[in-house]
């Protein structure tokens, strides 16, 4: 009898390959099969990509509308995410951008429900339920932090870089757009990324050190389609990107959840969204600041700051230990 006892005990070990409770959490969830990654993966991309065509449609119709000649395939290309060009508010634009989220993130769901058969909440943390807490502690202290780092800006490195562009009834808008659909496409991101992403690769590595180093690779590439990407190149911005999903990626396997990136992603792009907007921006917003000159050297290097004290802040609240273990 203490045999079979000994014997189940090394079967569970073997059920379970990580050290990491948030790996295991995918790896117990559902079927794990390649074809059903394949097939989710594909999904996805498939509802992302169909949902630009129909938004595509849409900015057409507002373009023709507004004058622009369709037939001129340069001019149109320069000006379909331009929603002056096209004749159309930014909180509608906006609306149609944030759209494409919501819809891929619930294509995303129904796959990983019934392709995969898997619990979502497996994807999103190790516990039975999201811990909320957590999430709105970290939105808090990247919001405070988010916003120290807007402040040293703004007050000392680049003062005169800032023109105030408040409009009351245009930005209430915009704090409703971005309240509700920010919050999904950050969270989307986040589930894809360092979640079902990384929990799938870890199968593959057996590791934690692969699949963090290749989502945030992933993560980073997945934005050098953002027009400041477009302007500054991606010798500057794909660390950035990539640095930021790796911040986010470390922080969730740590936590064995994603609450805290989900807490901090969310925080980010909401703050980004509400109080600046430039040229370049990804989401043309009204915000209340445009920036004139943007320097993305020194965003990333107040960033890095940022992220650091962020790190220390987590470790010393939730009281990490053996933090390389919680890579494997």
């Amino acid at each position: 009898m203490d045999n079979n006892s000994s014997k189940s005990k090394d079967e569970i070990r073997l059920e379970l390959p990580f050290k990491n409770l948030f790996l295991n959490a995918g790896f117990v969830s559902g079927d794990n099969s390649i074809t059903k990654y394949i097939s989710t993966i594909l999904l996805t991309i498939f509802a992302y990509f169909s949902y630009q065509i129909l938004m595509g449609i849409v900015l057409i119709y507002f373009a023709q509308k507004n004058g622009v000649n369709i037939y001129d395939t340069q001019t149109l290309a320069r000006v379909l995410l331009n929603p002056e060009a096209l004749g159309i508010s930014k909180n509608f634009m906006l609306v149609l951008l944030l759209g494409m989220f919501v819809f891929t993130f619930w294509t995303f769901y129904v796959a990983v429900k019934r392709i995969h058969q898997k619990n979502f909440i497996s994807v999103i943390t190790a516990y039975p339920d999201v811990r909320w807490s957590r999430v709105f502690f970290a939105f808090g202290a990247w919001a405070v932090i988010f916003l120290l780092m807007f402040l040293i800006d703004y007050l000392i490195v680049s003062p005169d870089n800032y023109v105030l562009n408040f409009d009351a009834s245009k930005f209430v808008v915009l704090f409703v757009i971005s309240i509700i659909f920010l919050p999904l496409q950050t969270s989307f991101e986040e589930i894809f990324f360092r979640g079902y992403l990384m929990q799938g690769l870890a199968l593959v590595f057996k590791n934690g050190y692969m699949p963090l180093l290749l989502t945030s690779l992933l993560f980073g590439l997945a934005h050098m389609n953002n027009p400041e990407a477009q302007k500054f190149g991606a010798f500057i911005m794909l660390p950035y990107y990539s640095l930021f999903g790796l911040f986010l990626g470390v922080l969730a396997l740590w936590n064995n959840g994603l609450e805290l990136s989900i807490g901090i992603h969310a925080a980010n792009n909401i703050l980004s969204s509400l109080l600046i907007t430039s040229k370049n921006s990804v989401l043309q917003t009204d915000a209340l600041f445009i920036i004139q000159k943007e320097n993305p050297v020194n965003d990333f290097l107040l960033w890095i700051g940022g992220a650091v004290v962020t790190l220390i802040i987590f470790i010393a609240k939730y009281q990490f230990k053996n933090l390389n273990q919680h890579l494997k």
